[in-house]
């Protein structure tokens, strides 16, 4: 075997690594630049509540669910960079092919979780994002609604924040339903409203000794982050007081 070419090697497989993490990058520039570019300008995308978003840790997005378009949407209005927001994604939906899997990990940050079976192989991810101060983006309904009403929550958002020990920022979209509602395969122009609600503390659960029952915590925690959605839908549905759609700036 030629030396050089043995020494060689290691070099040559950095330079790969770098050139795909490169390449992932700027697809991921492409996707973020076009995908707001679409949501503000053909769906009219508004935005209320960004100031409820924490700036120093990580924490959960909890919102409900409609339509595919919800959690582009959501990301797009809550005006961070695709990089900083991760969307726990259904493995058996998303994550079935390798070359779709591939594409959901790598360029739109999916973290993929069984909804029927291990819910919690998510975890070591999550606890990762979390501890980078990045945002998880989850829809706990488990799938889209196919009447646009709020469907009741599963266990496992009461489940995961007991285990991340992080707030949750409840979240309402409205709009997606009317554009793009389940069954649909291409998007209708139709108004889309994004509303960020004020962030659920949960660390009073966490001091409770001899608990007999933790799905109990966790039905509380769901109850708590189902009625804070219930109550931003209805602010959803009035009229804006000021008439300000989101803009997206790109992350330096």
């Amino acid at each position: 075997m030629n030396k050089t070419n043995s020494l060689a090697e290691p070099y040559d497989w950095l330079f790969q690594q770098a050139t795909a993490k490169t390449l992932n990058q700027a697809v991921q520039e492409l996707v973020w630049l076009s995908g707001t570019a679409i949501y503000n300008h053909w769906f009219q995308l508004e935005c209320r509540g960004l100031e409820n978003l924490p700036q120093d840790r990580g924490y959960i997005m909890a919102a409900n669910h409609t339509s595919h378009l919800d959690g582009s949407a959501i990301i797009a209005a809550c005006g961070q960079h695709l990089n900083q927001v991760y969307s726990l994604a259904a493995q058996d939906y998303f994550f079935d092919r390798p070359v779709k899997s591939w594409l959901c990990r790598n360029w739109l940050n999916m973290i993929p979780f069984n909804r029927r079976g291990q819910f919690l192989d998510c975890l070591p991810t999550c606890q990762e994002v979390i501890a980078r101060q990045q945002a998880i983006l989850f829809f706990p309904e488990g799938t889209r609604s196919e009447t646009g009403q709020l469907q009741p929550l599963k266990l496992g958002l009461g489940i995961l924040v007991m285990k991340l020990k992080v707030p949750v920022v409840p979240v309402h979209i409205q709009g997606t339903y009317r554009a793009l509602p389940k069954g649909k395969v291409f998007p209708k122009k139709y108004p889309i409203r994004v509303s960020f609600g004020s962030p659920l503390e949960f660390k009073h659960y966490l001091t409770i000794d001899n608990v007999s029952d933790d799905h109990q915590i966790y039905r509380e925690i769901v109850s708590d982050v189902y009625v804070a959605i219930q109550k931003l839908k209805t602010i959803n549905e009035m009229p804006a007081q000021h008439d300000e759609k989101v803009i997206i700036e790109r992350s330096e």
